[in-house]
């Protein structure tokens, strides 16, 4: 009987470390300078596979009133289980990553 593969075989990825999705919405999200770009306001799975299809990272604004909508790849990121904070391996948001609130992308990337 063989033993169930790693996370690390289950996911292709160098990050094993297991996140609950609820502790990330409302996250901060920082570049790689250290400095404050947005917040996670939701997370969108593919139904049926399990998986990731984008995270919306918010910008600006007060109590979401003209804070800007950006779809982003769960790629992107590197997660700090320390302090919950995430890392977007970007300087600043991309403005063709935007849309508005009313309809969200379906996918991103292609």
């Amino acid at each position: 009987m063989s033993s169930a593969p790693d996370e690390a075989e289950v996911a292709g990825a160098a990050q094993t470390t297991l996140v609950a999705v609820g502790a990330l919405i409302e996250a901060p999200v920082r570049n790689r300078a250290d400095k404050t770009i947005g917040r996670i306001a939701e997370l969108m799975l593919t139904a049926g596979k399990g998986q990731v299809a984008y995270v919306v990272v918010a910008r600006g604004g007060v109590l979401g009133i003209g804070e800007t909508l950006h779809a982003v790849s769960w790629c992107d990121f590197t997660v700090d289980p320390l302090d919950g904070h995430l890392t977007l391996d970007i300087d600043e948001l991309d403005p063709a990553s935007a849309f508005d609130k009313d309809p969200w992308p379906v996918a991103i990337g292609s």
